[in-house]
């Protein structure tokens, strides 16, 4: 059975659903549930998806480095890891920019703090003492608590092939996968580990409906807000579509919506996306894992269903896939 990803996070809908949809999940036959974070906690998201499943892993897609220190990142992690039974894998990023400074978060070097970040954790999950001089210490997990890095930028899958065990890519064309995978792997070799010690995730945002042209209006809708963030703007560039990303970022910076919409061009959707009838969503899926992507993600969009039942759609639609 091939492995394939599903993102299931609360939005409007309860929190006494992810249970519901993550035993659906597991059923039908998925290998992880990637729970991404906005107006959510991933790390506890995944502690109630433990408590409901008993095979399937749950992966924090991400957690946000700005949001946590490492101390209660290591205690959070160290305990769903024990709640699942070694199913759990910490997915971590440095977020972006434009929403940390909304925050009053000084992001500095991100990628240096992410690196900083990981080494703390992981000396933290071995149950080493919170700092030097103090007893106290974590009860280190019985599993390896696995993390995985979001690289968007080339720098950042070296980064993974030097400290971490996978990386979380999203919305990019294959050729920049495989770009970046062959980063996080080369990195791997140079510093004595295997190609096959970091595992390749593909995030692929599903918009699924039986009518193309509604399915891509709604990918239109939804994804031009990665337009205006910097370093998917960046991203989109470095995967050849330099004219999108330059007009995205214009109509953002004057708070155009509507031409920031119009900037996404289908070819540019058509590459980072699953858009349209099952059978073409299908099709697209199968392009990307002959790409080398080990472990594609469903990350589900409405279009004319709740977010429930979208989710609930995409398990069915996916599941054939398996």
């Amino acid at each position: 059975m091939a492995d394939l990803g599903i993102v299931i996070a609360p939005g409007a809908e309860p929190y006494s659903t992810l249970g519901e949809l993550a035993r659906a999940a597991e059923e039908a036959g998925f290998s992880a549930i990637f729970v991404s974070e906005s107006n959510n906690d991933a790390i506890l998201s995944c502690a109630e998806m433990a408590r409901a499943t008993s095979r399937i892993k749950l992966v924090t897609w991400i957690v946000n480095i700005h949001f946590r220190v490492p101390v209660t990142c290591a205690a959070a992690a160290a305990m769903v890891q024990e709640m699942s039974g070694g199913r759990f894998i910490l997915g971590l990023g440095v977020s972006h920019r434009p929403l940390l400074e909304s925050l009053g978060i000084e992001m500095g070097n991100g990628r240096e703090r992410l690196r900083a970040y990981t080494v703390e954790v992981r000396r933290l999950l071995r149950g080493e003492t919170l700092a030097p001089g103090v007893a106290l210490r974590l009860s280190a997990p019985r599993h390896r608590v696995p993390i995985y890095y979001a690289a968007l930028a080339l720098e950042t899958a070296r980064m993974a092939g030097e400290l971490a065990d996978g990386i979380e890519l999203y919305m990019c064309p294959p050729q920049r996968m495989q770009r970046l995978a062959r980063a996080a792997r080369d990195e791997a070799i140079r510093h004595g580990r295997k190609p096959s010690d970091v595992t390749v995730t593909m995030g692929l945002p599903a918009f699924v409906h039986d009518n193309l042209d509604r399915a891509m209006a709604a990918a239109r809708r939804r994804l031009a807000f990665y337009g205006s963030l910097p370093f998917y703007n960046r991203q989109m560039a470095k995967a050849g579509f330099e004219a999108e990303a330059q007009a995205a970022m214009a109509a953002a910076q004057r708070g155009d919506r509507t031409a920031a919409e119009a900037a996404m061009s289908d070819r540019l959707l058509d590459s980072m996306a699953l858009i349209g009838p099952p059978s073409r969503c299908l099709e697209k899926l199968a392009a990307f894992r002959e790409a080398g992507a080990e472990l594609p993600i469903i990350r589900p969009n409405e279009i004319d269903q709740d977010q429930n039942a979208t989710i609930r759609s995409a398990i069915e639609v996916f599941a054939k896939a398996l």
